[in-house]
């Protein structure tokens, strides 16, 4: 988690840096798509641990594709001391144009093809680190200390990473900054490798993904039969009174096999055995069971577009800001690092998670109530649409400065920015409303992912929460793009203070974001009022987030 933030939280900065010269827009682009392949990559991975290698073989080899990965990205970061960069992609341009498409950056098939290639290696070890180190608790009581646990590591992790890797990064250099993880990650995949042989191992099996289609040819295949018989039956009942009394008990019989499951009745159940099909029912069920999933988690990703602003259009709100500048050395100034006010998000989630469970959540079940799932998705989303309009509300007086007050120059990660004078530390509010989302959505939907899960997807529904995220990045990008050309020639240089011949860039940019999650909030609320998409089996609700190995000791 700390090589992953270290990466994600200045990424924006340092492809706009001295050492790749790309343009504010094009970098948030490129932060999208790292963002969006190693969510969508942690699906793909999930199906390889779960029917294939098992998760400590899947993720040895995310570590060892994280680990090349971060080892380019830091030749790339070098541009001063030892030269490498000039040896991948030439010599360096000391001028950016801001009117070049995104496929002309410099550099960009190397770059690109590093930050996608330690995306793969991201998403690998993230689908299977929390539910292999679930498999190694064998009481149930302990998954809820576990899980706790690995919150905590995780946001550990984002913690160090924003607040001694950026600084490194942004005042010292990007090349110490990305070699400090890489040998962090290398540590870890040692020490993984030690303890190999002393933890617990689940054999692979068949997934979910792996039975899909051929229950579905099934499914088909006994459909066209079952209506082939019924056309039969049919055309024989006009010839024979006598047969077709016959007829129609066998008709009556087909169709008692074919309706026993009531309302939950699809076209999957014709690939039941019970309907002369040839996979177990619980087979089935648990493929049907995906419907909701799928369903809640595509209506979850406008929140995760919202969620990813973090670590892209607010960095770039936050350079044309008024940084606190600490000290000035011979090397020049050393200002605060802008990702640092991502450490309010991080410490929100720590002291909210802990406040909730210590207090909220206690008092609750003492009284027999709990907060639904449901409504902690919506108070999150709610959050998040608050934040979005803060931050435009902060875009909206920063651009109106710009035009009334003298703008200041600062230079931040040997990049010169022109910014109007206004504190950075406006923008904390907005940090706290998405931070606050994230403990309520974004833990919600974890809780959701496992417990919606049947047993033989519990990987592949928690890869699909990760994979609905990486989604949004995706349509992050093409946001921006669209955003782009409607707004014709619309840039945001760093050398001024606002965005070049559109003031109003941000602020909408924020506003339609609010916009756009609102109207999903009422689409959720009305679906899951009309379909229940929401629903989990009552039998689940006290193991939390994750599960022990199974033993011939427990009960239903």
């Amino acid at each position: 988690r700390l090589a992953f933030y270290s990466l994600a939280g200045n990424l924006v900065l340092f492809l706009t840096s001295d050492n790749i010269h790309w343009t504010p827009l094009h970098s948030v682009i490129a932060s999208f798509i790292f963002l969006g392949t190693s969510y969508i990559s942690a699906l793909v991975f999930a199906w390889i641990s779960d029917g294939k290698l098992g998760r400590a073989k899947t993720i040895i080899i995310g570590f060892i594709l994280y680990i090349i990965g971060y080892i380019f990205i830091s030749l790339f970061s070098d541009n001063d001391q030892y030269k490498l960069y000039s040896i991948f992609c030439g010599t360096a341009n000391s001028t950016t144009s801001e009117t070049i498409e995104f496929f002309q950056e410099e550099c960009l098939p190397q770059v690109l093809s590093t930050l996608v290639f330690t995306a793969i290696g991201v998403g690998a070890v993230q689908a299977n680190m929390a539910v292999f180190g679930a498999e190694q608790v064998r009481e149930q009581k302990a998954t809820t200390q576990y899980f706790d646990k690995y919150y905590a590591a995780v946001n550990t992790g984002g913690l160090i990473a924003f607040a001694f890797i950026a600084y490194g990064q942004q005042n010292d250099s990007y090349f110490i900054g990305y070699i400090i993880p890489t040998v962090l990650l290398i540590i870890a995949l040692i020490l993984f490798l030690i303890g190999y042989k002393f933890c617990i191992h689940v054999q692979p099996h068949d997934s979910v993904i792996s039975n899909f289609l051929p229950v579905l040819i099934n499914a088909f295949q006994n459909w066209r039969k079952h209506r082939r018989n019924n056309q039969i039956l049919s055309s024989t009942r006009r010839y024979s009174n006598s047969s077709n009394l016959s007829e129609n008990r066998i008709d009556n019989s087909d169709q008692l096999s074919l309706t026993t499951s009531g309302q939950s009745w699809s076209f999957l159940d014709y690939a039941k055995i019970s309907n002369q099909g040839k996979f177990l029912d619980r087979v089935v069920e648990d493929i049907k069971s995906l419907r909701r999933i799928i369903i809640v988690f595509l209506l979850l990703i406008p929140y995760w577009l919202l969620y990813f602003q973090i670590e892209t259009t607010f960095l770039v709100q936050g350079v044309h800001m008024k940084v606190i500048k600490f000290f000035r050395t011979d090397r020049g100034d050393h200002y605060m690092p802008v990702i640092w006010l991502s450490l309010g998000d991080q410490m929100i989630i720590i002291l909210a998670i802990f406040f909730l469970n210590t207090f909220v959540y206690k008092r609750l079940e003492a009284s027999g109530r709990s907060i639904s799932i449901r409504t902690r998705i919506i108070i999150g989303m709610i959050s998040a649409t608050i934040a979005m309009c803060m931050a435009g509300t902060v875009e909206l007086f920063r651009q109106k400065l710009c035009d009334s007050q003298p703008t200041i120059s600062q230079f931040i990660g040997k990049t010169n920015y022109t910014a109007a004078d206004m504190s950075i530390f406006y923008q904390f509010p907005q940090y706290i409303g998405v931070g606050l989302s994230e403990v309520f959505t974004s833990v919600a939907s974890l809780e959701f992912a496992y417990l919606a899960a049947p047993r033989s997807a519990q990987s592949l529904i928690m890869s699909l929460r990760f994979c609905s995220a990486g989604l949004s990045s995706f349509f992050g990008s093409a946001y921006i793009g669209i955003f782009v050309k409607v707004k014709e020639n619309l840039t945001f240089d760093n050398s001024d203070c606002k965005a070049q011949n559109q003031p109003d860039l941000f602020y909408i940019y924020f506003f339609v974001l609010a916009g756009f999650q609102l109207v999903f909030i009422l689409i959720f609320i009305g679906c899951e009022q009309k379909f229940k998409i929401l629903k989990v089996s009552k039998q689940r609700f006290n193991t939390r987030l994750f599960v022990a190995p199974k033993s011939h000791s427990s009960t239903a």
